[in-house]
């Protein structure tokens, strides 16, 4: 318990022993004005009685010590206005003796029962408390909290309920101390050292420098986990007892938060590995057949025992020329796979015209669309702000995938139209479509594209998931278009220019 210093004030304001005394000052004064008239006209116990109530009072605001102070006021009070001779300390008769004691014996009696009273109030307070920050506890171990919300919860919990002035979280990196949560006012200047290891579980408060500094690990059953740096008052044997059982409760939530993370990380390492699985596989496939074509058709122009009409070089020539462009979009999309992973992608976007981009798409693809009609409603007047080098290669990816992937003779469409802010470009083909069980593994959604569809139904992925990538690097989406009775729609939606051309 805090020493009784009932004139200090914190904050401008009195703490509660000062206004509790004011008070029991206050109130006999008071009480004293209203009775003095008619003192001649009361009993000696009932002018007592009257004097009960700044004691109450007092012990109620400041405690016992106050209560006492308040019996003194008023014994003194009743003593030298209410017993004659009137306006001296002196006592003239045997019976205001008694009453006297009587009073002070009684006002302290009733000064013990209220004080006991104000504590037991202050205890159930305090353990409804201490049952609020445990149950926060659970919750923050329950929960699925990121870390960093964790600690920043841990130290502002601290701080609040320990009347601390800062506390700072430390966690180990690799062989150093870090600082990984904040709350109140700036750490102290000093800290443990970088180096230093950290304390096991069940270590004490450690004072550190001088300013009421003072250091609390963070442990587990089998390690340590964190270190507390708290600057503020001193913590009495109770209060330390809690934060010793708060610090235990948090070590647990931390640890459980960092093994969460790390087995999400797991997860998508275990992820990312089956999906440079599925794609080398997949490379390795799309490789084998341009560079089959070209070697088929080099052969036959090399050997000069096959006969080759000038139709059948130029169509030789064709193929070998074709298949490159092939094999030159595959390397590119390949590169590209390794930006995004490396995360070297940039984004340089600027107003323009989707018909543009959209007829350097189709210029690059034209052999591979030569027998499939192609369909183009795009208006010149819309604008798109956009990084132009990536979304023509998402575009020259998507059309390449309805071209490989559909009958010869079935027409490829691309339309477009305006919408509250964005753009939104249509390519649909006339081919076998995609089951509804596969929309979701179409573009790889973080994982290992769909390859189980039976061959010509559908692409690898690879490219479909480098074109979302792209499209979604210049703030819009590429999903599948659900309304069409066949084939496959492929649905761009890209952001307006504020540049945009009316009409």
């Amino acid at each position: 318990m805090t020493g009784w210093r009932p004139w200090v004030t914190r904050g401008g304001r009195l703490v509660p022993a000062a206004a509790g005394l004011a008070a029991a000052v206050a109130l006999t004064a008071a009480l004293a004005a209203v009775l003095l008239p008619v003192r001649t006209h009361l009993s000696g116990a009932t002018s007592a009685l009257a004097f009960v109530v700044p004691v109450v009072v007092g012990v109620a605001i400041g405690g016992f010590p106050v209560g006492v102070a308040a019996v003194g006021i008023g014994f003194l009070t009743y003593d030298a206005l209410f017993i004659p001779p009137y306006g001296t300390l002196d006592v003239s008769a045997a019976q205001d003796w008694v009453a006297l004691g009587v009073y002070a014996a009684a006002m302290l009696v009733v000064a013990r029962v209220v004080a006991e009273q104000r504590r037991a109030r202050a205890e159930a307070r305090q353990g409804e408390d201490d049952t609020r920050r445990l149950f926060e506890v659970s919750d923050l171990l329950i929960g699925d909290r990121p870390l960093p919300d964790l600690l920043h919860r841990v130290v502002e919990t601290v701080c609040q309920g320990f009347g601390m002035a800062s506390v700072t979280l430390l966690l180990p990196e690799g062989a150093q101390l870090a600082v990984a949560a904040q709350a109140g006012t700036p750490p102290p200047a000093r800290l443990p050292a970088s180096g230093s290891p950290l304390p096991s579980q069940g270590t004490p408060l450690a004072q550190i420098g001088r300013g009421g500094t003072r250091t609390l690990p963070l442990a587990t059953a089998d390690r340590p986990v964190g270190l507390l740096v708290l600057t503020g008052p001193a913590l009495g044997a109770r209060d330390q007892h809690r934060l010793a059982i708060y610090a235990n409760h948090a070590a647990l939530a931390v640890e459980r938060a960092r093994l969460r993370e790390s087995a999400l990380r797991g997860e998508v390492l275990a992820e990312v590995d089956a999906w440079r699985r599925t794609l080398l596989g997949s490379v390795a496939h799309d490789l084998r057949t341009p560079l089959a074509s070209i070697k088929a058709a080099v052969s036959d122009l090399a050997d000069p025992t096959v006969r080759l009409s000038t139709d059948d070089r130029d169509q030789l020539l064709a193929t070998v020329d074709g298949e490159t462009d092939r094999l030159t979009r595959l390397v590119t999309n390949l590169l590209d796979v390794h930006r995004i992973e490396a995360g070297t992608l940039t984004v340089s976007r600027r107003p323009e015209v989707l018909a543009d981009l959209v007829e350097e798409a189709l210029d690059g693809l034209r052999p591979q669309l030569e027998g499939h009609p192609v369909a183009v409603d795009v208006p010149s007047r819309l604008l798109v702000e956009v990084d132009a080098t990536l979304i023509v290669q998402a575009l020259t990816n998507l059309l390449d995938n309805a071209a490989r992937h559909t009958p010869a003779g079935t027409p490829v469409r691309l339309r477009a139209a305006a919408r509250a802010g964005t753009v939104a470009l249509t390519v649909v083909d006339d081919g076998p479509g995609i089951e509804a069980g596969r929309v979701a593994r179409l573009f790889g959604n973080g994982s290992a594209p769909d390859l189980s569809a039976a061959p010509g139904a559908i692409g690898t992925g690879v490219g479909l998931t480098i074109a979302r990538t792209f499209v979604e690097a210049n703030g819009g989406s590429l999903t599948v278009d659900a309304g069409l009775a066949r084939g496959l729609g492929l649905l761009v939606s890209l952001p307006a220019s504020p540049a945009a051309r009316a009409g």
